[in-house]
């Protein structure tokens, strides 16, 4: 376990495969501009409009949206290749001991070990793939159904909006906890961060 002292030698610590590094540093990058231009962009249902800072945003969360979601299906895909690493973030029963270990290690002040390990840390990447999915899917689907040449929304675009925003309180409440984490094992410097190495 990893004390929140800072360290001098960070310890050595198992990798993730570099496909893994690629795609977790996209979809974090992506996931990030997502929701940062969610707080000013300005969305316009009834026509393509650039006339504003806010609708530029909205034109561009709706690009690297899609951007994302292609991101996210190749995460599934390698997965569905990996089976090894998919039981890391969606673990069994027999992972779950390891799991309550290391709930009981963050309370007691210290942080699990990092890397491509059963436990806590990926069982909570693996609901965030879930959380971020669900905002690329009905995301893609919205983009699919807006209107073209001023005529108003649809009725399935009023029925994807809610599907769309229901999560997204909870998926800024994960960024948040994720982003925290990261800064306190890159504070005790235990070797985590080696998954954003892209070589």
């Amino acid at each position: 376990m990893t004390d929140l002292a800072v360290s001098s030698n960070p310890p050595t610590v198992p990798r993730w495969p570099r496909e893994a590094r690629w795609l977790h540093g996209g979809i974090a990058i992506c996931i990030s501009w997502q929701l940062l231009s969610s707080l000013w962009m300005s969305p316009d249902w009834r026509h393509a409009a650039y006339g504003s800072f806010s609708q530029i945003l909205f034109s561009t969360h709706a690009w690297i949206g899609l951007t994302t979601a292609l991101l996210l299906l190749w995460q599934w895909l390698w997965l569905l290749s990996a089976p090894q690493y998919a039981r890391l973030l969606f673990p069994g029963r027999a992972a779950w001991p390891k799991i309550g270990a290391d709930l009981r290690t963050l309370l007691r002040g210290k942080l699990p070990p990092p890397g491509p390990v059963p436990g806590l840390s990926g069982l909570v990447h693996g609901l965030g793939l879930l959380l971020v999915s669900w905002m690329a899917l009905t995301g893609t689907a919205i983009y699919f159904f807006l209107p073209q040449g001023g005529t108003p929304p649809g009725p399935l675009l009023e029925s994807l909006l809610p599907l769309h925003k229901a999560l997204h309180l909870l998926l800024w409440v994960y960024w948040c906890g994720h982003v925290g984490l990261a800064l306190l094992h890159l504070w005790a410097r235990d070797g985590s961060f080696g998954i954003f190495r892209l070589d």
